[in-house]
């Protein structure tokens, strides 16, 4: 057994970081290359620690051939090392110690969720690309007709487009809503002799519920084209839809 306290001097102790013992089991060893290492071990709690120390002497055969000069510029260092690693143990081997700081322990399952969440929203922001099973056309139909509806009692929108939304018919379609690797969201002209304005499904989610923002700039991109068909996609014709929704997203 060795009492690690160095001259009276310095008045410095070690101690264990678990039970403050102050005497311990030294144990010197050396490694298969000449490695000097160190194990100390509390005999009151059984806490220990196991170094490696190239300062320690070669020629130690018992804690007796420990110099006191040794222990007193290693002590310190001894010390910091021990509680590094109890506590290192302690914040991840003991259980009851880790319910303490309930953020980290449950943080690489909120990272999981989180990234799980990302995925979903991606997955179900492309799914009108699979043609889904689960889809209402009467449903969104209606959905449709009632934001165009809307749109009648807004007073700052332009009549030629509320004259159209009643001239018109705007149905919602379950064609593949893809045309050159890009994505539409409707489409509007003569279609078999008919005038008529397509919404597809890329503006809905996969289980119905829409996607409004993007719904409410389809229709008055669409009825925009109807009212104005000359003006094709020019930057006039940008600027009167960014205009015309501005206006509508104001009054509601």
């Amino acid at each position: 057994m060795i009492s690690a306290v160095t001259s009276p001097e310095e008045a410095v102790t070690l101690h264990c970081p678990s039970c403050g013992e102050e005497k311990f089991i030294f144990v010197p060893m050396s490694g298969k290359n000449g490695e000097r290492f160190v194990r100390i071990h509390c005999h009151k709690c059984q806490e220990h620690l196991f170094f490696q120390n190239p300062e320690l002497p070669n020629n130690i055969k018992s804690t007796e051939d420990v110099s006191e000069q040794w222990k007193t510029e290693q002590i310190n260092n001894l010390q910091l090392e021990w509680e590094e690693w109890f506590y290192w143990k302690k914040r991840h081997l003991d259980k009851s110690y880790s319910k303490k700081n309930p953020l980290s322990k449950y943080a690489q399952w909120f990272l999981a969720l989180l990234l799980g969440c990302i995925t979903l929203f991606f997955v179900l922001d492309r799914w009108h690309l699979l043609d889904p099973i689960l889809e209402n056309p009467e449903a969104r139909q209606k959905l449709i007709t009632e934001y165009a509806e809307s749109l009648l009692q807004v007073p700052c929108f332009p009549s030629i487009m509320k004259v159209k939304i009643r001239t018109v018919p705007i149905r919602y379609t379950r064609e593949r809503p893809v045309h050159k690797n890009w994505i539409q969201y409707g489409e509007a002209g003569i279609y078999w002799g008919e005038e008529q304005i397509k919404i597809h499904r890329s503006n809905f989610w996969f289980f119905g519920w829409p996607k409004k923002t993007q719904l409410l700039n389809t229709l008055i991109h669409e009825l925009r084209h109807r009212s104005s068909p000359g003006l094709g996609h020019n930057l006039k014709f940008y600027s009167l839809v960014e205009h015309d929704t501005k206006c509508v997203l104001t009054y509601w």
